[in-house]
């Protein structure tokens, strides 16, 4: 490639203001030939290097990696933890559930430093934003190391961004996909004031008080939903990468949308059966975008010292636009119930390492990072509509509304290891990490009280409230805030002993000072609360090599699992059908892990793994409705006296049989679990938690949520290859996700459980030197979405059902040949 190119290139993907740098270890080669000397570069994210890292590591990793995820056509990192061992994906929430363990219990770094979430209701960013374009590999670490946070139960996922090696090159692509359940849907709608096709159009309202004699109609946008026209997936991405002196250079940036519509029903029930909510028709029309950038800079000074720089921007948007009819315990009445949201994110991660080889022999790390990340609803709305008179509810400022949210977060972090290896024998690191975040969170309501209402068109609210008619209405506002200060300051120590050839030993501990500094101020409530823990966390990771294609591993360690911001906060945050609240009384889990596996290696690439793995929780975390009037109220406890995760995984990687130029291959993995919790007592409950109290039905013990009982994901390639760029690959992707607790139920009103379902993906991928062709069929069973609340003696209720619909997609890339 001429320099002309590259430039062309690196100006273009470093002036698209949104930047990100890519860590990659690639492994070097090196054989000695008769006094010459051979080099390569193996890339990291190759199937065959994954596996040669995990043989070799003392401690016991799992990765996916970039090249098998592009030849499934897997798009972002969300999808892609999904095809490790043991993991599922939550449907309508983005979080990611390990061994069973959801979202309190996992971590998400970038590079191996903390990244913000972008939903103030998680404590992990939606993985889903992340483009697998700009990764080598993902690493789901599901054993504990003391260089991990504390803070760890099912495990932490680790995205490896991309750095340039080799030659330069440029590369352009352009995809297009359909969802058959929505394309053609005349009726998909889209709020008015939306982020508009790119995701970046923000609504806004008047501020002031709108009650004031003076005081204008408050909004600028429509109460009517719009309609989307051609309602066709697409997506557009530039990357590349050169080398200049000492420096490399890798850029990304890349948009990509996705509209979905689905019919399905929602519903919560009392312990008789009576229903509180009962809609049987729901419509939900969603638009999302994706906008990403990426620079990565690597500075290798000499061979003994080595900067990176990583800045990544990623800006993303969600609007729903869902119509509800049916019946509401609150009015007694059936309603058709308007519902629209959006959400606009802007993500900024900025890290810098360095990497130094002293003559010593000792080796230091460190990293320095920062992190903004601001989310905001500029405009939710909602109407609900009596259907007999077709007037809107006056009853409640809720039933009919606007909300407006905003959300800071700004985080500051950095580590420093110090390692050496003594005569062979053992290897001592030592290290100290430090986080600081500040969150703050800010939200206003603005609900309807109407003095005079009359029948409306459900697709013409605005026939009604406008600002003519401003005379026949007036306005509720509630406004809630929240600020929470969170300071973790760590220091840990690791030996690996070798005490054989075949036995090593790696012991360690971390000890980790917490400080939370909460405050909110609502409607209800202004008070602050201020916790500090100290945590002392041993950790032992033991690895027996039989011989050199098989290895027996051990781990035990110590971890907790901290309350998130937002639970803890007793804030209500209203949905349709629920509406859930934080809880100031939560206090950390105490988890205790172990890990027994076996790996056997047949050959290079390749890998056959048996694991059994438990996990003991003492006083676990989980959500619940709680006793009060309505069963749609859910908050957080500490439920159980304690609960315990055991289960089995296998995987295999596997060449089934070669030919010619052809090769038949597989990758499975399968998790079985079983969990069980024994519950708080009424009393045990009310006197944790300030007199707020759940009652069960009657049971003592229960499952853990999020726990299915089984997990698998196969796989079935095809590759031909014809020449050194020139290949063909399909694969055929099946994944089970078993049953399992969504919610334990009380006041007798039964659990909420998500039913198993079954995805079937197939993807071919032809390259053709610099062109890359992509097709991909998606979702092709349409598995039902279903969530159920069970009430003894009564019945089986649907809380939801949806599908997400069948999709087809082609794609093009064309890399400029150098």
């Amino acid at each position: 490639m001429n320099l002309r190119k590259v430039s062309i290139a690196a100006l273009f993907l470093t002036a698209s203001f949104t930047t990100v740098y890519a860590q990659q270890d690639t492994v070097k080669t090196e054989k000695k030939l008769e006094g010459v000397t051979i080099k390569g570069t193996t890339k990291k994210g190759a199937e065959s290097n994954i596996i040669s890292i995990q043989k070799k590591s003392v401690e016991v990793i799992e990765r996916v990696g970039s090249v098998q995820l592009e030849k499934q056509g897997v798009g972002n990192v969300a999808t892609a933890v999904t095809k490790a061992t043991g993991t599922q994906k939550q449907e309508g929430s983005g979080q990611i559930f390990v061994r069973g363990l959801g979202d309190r219990y996992n971590g998400t770094t970038l590079n191996g430093l903390e990244i913000p979430s972008d939903n103030p209701e998680y404590k992990n960013i939606n993985l889903e934003i992340f483009t697998t374009s700009m990764i080598d590999f993902v690493a789901l670490e599901k054993v504990y190391n003391p260089r991990f946070a504390g803070d760890f139960g099912g495990a932490n996922i680790n995205i490896v961004s991309k750095e340039h090696v080799g030659k330069p090159y440029f590369k352009v692509g352009i995809g297009s996909s359909i969802n058959l359940q929505t394309f053609d849907r005349t009726d998909f709608k889209l709020q008015d004031g939306g982020p508009g096709f790119f995701g970046y159009k923000e609504a806004t309202y008047l501020k002031g008080n709108p009650n004031a004699a003076d005081a204008p109609y408050p909004f600028l946008t429509k109460w009517n939903f719009k309609n989307a026209y051609f309602p066709v997936n697409s997506s557009m991405s530039f990357e590349g990468g050169f080398t200049a002196g000492k420096f490399a250079f890798f850029g990304y940036a890349g948009f990509d949308n996705s509209y979905e519509f689905s019919d399905g029903r929602e519903g919560i029930y009392f312990a008789d059966g009576v229903a509180n909510k009962n809609y049987t028709d729901v419509k939900r029309s969603t638009y999302g975008t994706n906008t990403t950038s990426l620079l990565n800079i690597d500075y290798k000074l000499n061979s003994n010292n080595r900067f990176k720089f990583t800045s990544n921007y990623i800006h993303s948007s969600e609007q729903d636009a869902k119509i509800y009819k049916g019946y509401s315990y609150d009015v007694s009445k059936d309603v058709i119930v308007n519902r629209g949201d959006n959400k606009l994110t802007d993500t900024w991660i900025n890290q810098l390492f360095g990497n130094h080889k002293f003559e010593s022999g000792w080796l230091t790390e460190w990293g320095v990072g920062y992190n903004y990340m601001n989310s905001k609803r500029p405009d939710r709305m909602q109407n609900t509509i009596d259907t007999e008179t077709m007037q809107l509810i006056a009853s409640s400022a809720v039933s009919n509304h606007r909300y407006f949210d905003n959300l800071d977060d700004r985080t500051y972090l950095g580590h420093v290891y110090v390692s050496k290896t003594f005569a062979e024998k053992y290897k001592l690191m030592v290290g100290y990490d430090g986080s600081y975040k500040d969150r703050n969170f800010n939200q206003m309501t603005l609900g309807m009280n109407f003095s005079n209402a009359i029948p409306v068109n459900p697709e013409n609210i605005d026939a009604f409230i406008n600002p003519f008619n401003k005379d026949l209405f007036s306005y509720n506002v509630q406004k809630s805030e929240y600020s929470i200060k969170r300071n973790i300051q760590s220091g840990f120590a690791n030996v690996d002993l070798n005490l054989s050839e075949k036995f090593v030993l790696q012991i360690g501990g971390r000890y980790d000072y917490i400080n939370f500094e909460n405050s909110w101020s609502d409607i209800l409530d202004t008070n602050k609360n201020n916790k500090q823990y100290n945590k002392i966390l041993p950790a032992l990771n033991a690895k027996y090599s039989l011989n050199d294609r098989n290895n027996i591993r051990f781990a035990a360690s110590k971890t907790y699992t901290l309350p998130q911001p937002k639970e803890l906060i007793p804030i209500a945050y209203y949905d349709v059908t629920t509406n859930v609240y934080g809880n100031p009384f939560l206090y950390p889990s105490d988890n205790y892990n172990a890990d027994l596996k076996w790996e056997f290696f047949p050959k290079s690439g390749e890998v056959l793994s048996l694991t059994a793995f438990t996990k003991y929780i003492q006083n676990p975390i989980g959500r619940s409705t709680y006793s009060s009037a309505s069963p749609s109220d859910m908050t957080y406890f500490n439920i159980a006296k304690y609960g315990i995760v055991a289960g089995a995984e296998a995987e295999i990687r596997k060449d089934i049989y070669k030919w010619a130029n052809s090769k038949l291959y597989t990758f499975v993995n399968g998790t079985f679990m079983k969990s069980q919790q024994e519950l708080k007592t009424e009393d045990e409950i009310s006197k944790e938690n300030g007199g707020k109290t759940a009652q069960f039905s009657g049971q003592a013990k229960d499952d853990m949520q999020g726990v299915a009982d089984f997990l698998v994901n196969a796989n079935l390639g095809y590759n031909y290859k014809w020449d050194t760029n020139k290949t063909v690959d399909f694969i055929i992707s099946y994944s089970r996700i078993g049953k399992n607790l969504y919610a334990i139920g009380t006041n007798n009103g039964g659990n909420f459980y998500e039913l198993a379902k079954d995805i079937l993906d197939v993807n071919l991928n032809i390259a053709l030197k610099q062109i890359g062709i992509g097709i991909s069929g998606k979702n092709l069973l349409n598995p039902h979405s279903k969530i159920e609340q069970v009430i003894n003696n009564v019945g089986t209720f649907v809380h939801k059902d949806y599908t997400k619909g069948r999709q087809f997609g082609l794609s093009l890339s064309y890399k400029f040949p150098n």
